[in-house]
């Protein structure tokens, strides 16, 4: 299993364009001067379609390293921020929300809410619904006396390996969910993660471990949340940004309650 999404990353690994200015554009609606309030109330109803994650992708991970200075204003923070917004027909965010944080900082927010007012989409024939969770530092890295990051051996990482036999389901889980179906929904994430991946080895050439994730499907088939259960991949950015990925996928609805899943997804160099 480990092996084959391997190989499946390998082949994902498509290049991804971008398109993002330099600096916000200037407020030109009452809706773009709150950019982050939160979503609540009725208020005018989002547009029917909606933005693949790969469309929204295209135009954000080509700009990663400008979003994540964001996170620089507290480098001690942690958490995510799930923001929806309106792509109109000349391609411009409007109607940007806050649909949810766990992050303290308003500074954060707030500069988040910028470089996404200043992405320009593709012109459209209709507007658009999108959004997305970003994630910071999800796990630290262990980390030995010194504190360096510790590194683990292959006889660490091969009984994590064996211990792992693709999509679980958890034996609390309330609810549940056909495991075949939630494989091929990860699958088809598949382009996302390897894009991650893809940046951390831009970092590091010899960068390889595994991503292990506990996530949370709500009755709606949205990811509502997602945790480190595990990973030893050595850059925890490029796990955030898996993160963000499993929060973009769309699931079938469980039955009987939230699915409580994990997943564990191997990377390798060579």
């Amino acid at each position: 299993m480990i092996s084959r999404i391997a190989r499946a990353l390998t082949l994902s690994a498509v290049v991804l364009s971008s398109g993002c200015g330099g600096s916000p554009a200037p407020a030109e609606t009452a809706d773009d001067a709150t950019p982050l309030r939160a979503a609540a109330g009725r208020g005018e109803p989002a547009p029917r379609e909606a933005l693949t994650p790969a469309e929204v992708v295209i135009k954000l991970r080509g700009n990663e390293t400008d979003i994540r200075r964001c996170f620089f204003a507290n480098p001690s923070a942690r958490g995510t921020l799930s923001l929806t917004w309106t792509v109109n027909a000349d391609g411009r965010v409007e109607r940007l929300k806050r649909e949810q944080s766990t992050l303290t900082d308003s500074r954060i927010e707030q500069c988040l809410a910028e470089k996404i007012q200043d992405v320009r989409f593709d012109p459209r024939e209709k507007p658009a619904r999108a959004g997305w969770t970003f994630v910071f530092r999800l796990v630290d890295p262990p980390k030995d006396r010194s504190g360096r990051v510790k590194k683990l051996t292959k006889r660490d990482r091969d009984r994590a390996e064996n211990a792992d036999q693709g999509v679980q389901l958890e034996k609390s889980s309330p609810g549940r969910l056909d495991l075949a179906a939630v494989e091929n929904v990860v699958e088809s994430g598949f382009p996302l993660f390897a894009r991650c991946y893809r940046d951390g080895v831009q970092r590091n050439s010899n960068l390889d471990g595994a991503v292990r994730l506990r996530f949370i499907v709500g009755d709606s088939g949205h990811v509502t949340s997602v945790q480190d259960l595990g990973s030893d991949l050595t850059d925890r950015q490029v796990i955030d940004c898996v993160a963000e990925g499993f929060y973009a996928l769309q699931f079938p609805e469980p039955q009987s309650g939230d699915a409580h899943l994990v997943y564990r997804i191997h990377f390798d160099a060579g």
